[in-house]
C-alpha cells in the first residue's frame, strides 16, 4: 500500500484513542478537585437499597455489576451479586449510572 494511506489510517486511530483518553483524564482531574458533588448521588442511591440494579462503571475495560444493592458508606457501594451471593464493593467515583431492574413476574 501507499505510505500516505498508512499514515492517514494511523492518524485516524491516534485521534480516536487520544480523544477518549483526554476525556477520561479530564473527568479524573475534576473529581480530584472536588468539582463533582457526590452527596446527591448518595441520596438517590439510598432509595434503591434492597433492589436489584445494574451499576455501570467508568473505564474502557470495566463491565457493569448486576446485583442487589446492600449498603452505602462514605463513597463505597456494596452489591450482592450472583447466585452464590458474593459481595462486591464499588467506589462511587467510578460509577456512571445505576439502573433499577424490573422485578421478575412469578
Amino acid at each position: 500500500m501507499n505510505p500516505a494511506v498508512w499514515i492517514a489510517i494511523l492518524l485516524l486511530f491516534f485521534l480516536l484513542f487520544a480523544g477518549n483518553r483526554r476525556r477520561g483524564l479530564r473527568r479524573r482531574r475534576n473529581r480530584q478537585k472536588g468539582k463533582e458533588c457526590r452527596s446527591p448521588l448518595n441520596q438517590k442511591n439510598k432509595k434503591k437499597m434492597g433492589k436489584r440494579c445494574v451499576v455501570s462503571l467508568d473505564g474502557t475495560f470495566s463491565s457493569p455489576v448486576t446485583g442487589v444493592l446492600e449498603g452505602l458508606e462514605d463513597n463505597w457501594l456494596s452489591v450482592r451479586t450472583g447466585k452464590n451471593g458474593a459481595l462486591e464493593l464499588v467506589n462511587l467515583e467510578y460509577v456512571n449510572k445505576i439502573t433499577e431492574l424490573p422485578e421478575k413476574k412469578k
